[in-house]
């Protein structure tokens, strides 16, 4: 996401959205400590094979193991939506075989994030939105936690429209 590039009503909405997921954790700082610390553990908590992630205050699960290489394929499917916003127009032969094989494996996957004190409802989502027909993406709320830079979610959180 090219923040820098996006008009005022997409950064508006954008911080909305954001503030949304936020309120269902407990506020800002629970969203952003949350990503910091997804951020700072190596390897990628998705790689985790009993498939939880815990912070102090946080358990995010999902159903079934994530490996390296369908992460790597994920993370260049993200980087490919971002720029052409779509992840499989004008891929290569072989960069277009891998990426469908890592919407098979990943499209039945959700991802829940629940407070463990339960004070706040959570959410879940699933890592890949088909809510279009021929047209599947990649979760915003998944490339926020585990792909987007701290720096423009926060940027994205502070917008204040001019």
């Amino acid at each position: 996401m090219n923040y820098d590039n996006l008009s005022d009503e997409q950064k508006q909405e954008l911080k909305q959205t954001l503030n949304d997921y936020a309120s269902k954790l407990g506020g800002v700082n629970a969203l952003l400590t949350l990503i910091e610390n997804i951020k700072k553990t190596k390897p990628n908590p998705l790689l985790i094979k009993q498939a939880t992630f815990k912070t102090d205050d946080i358990i995010i699960t999902w159903e079934k193991n994530i490996y390296k290489d369908t992460l790597t394929t994920l993370f260049h499917a993200i980087k490919h939506e971002d720029k052409n916003n779509d992840m499989l127009k004008g891929l290569e032969s072989k960069d277009y075989k891998n990426t469908m094989t890592m919407m098979k494996i990943l499209k039945p996957i959700t991802i829940k994030v629940q407070p463990k004190d339960n004070k706040y409802e959570g959410f879940e989502f699933p890592i890949l939105d088909t809510s279009i027909a021929k047209n599947t993406k990649i979760s915003f709320i998944f490339k926020v936690l585990f792909f987007y830079n701290v720096s423009i979610i926060k940027k994205a959180i502070n917008y204040k429209e001019n």
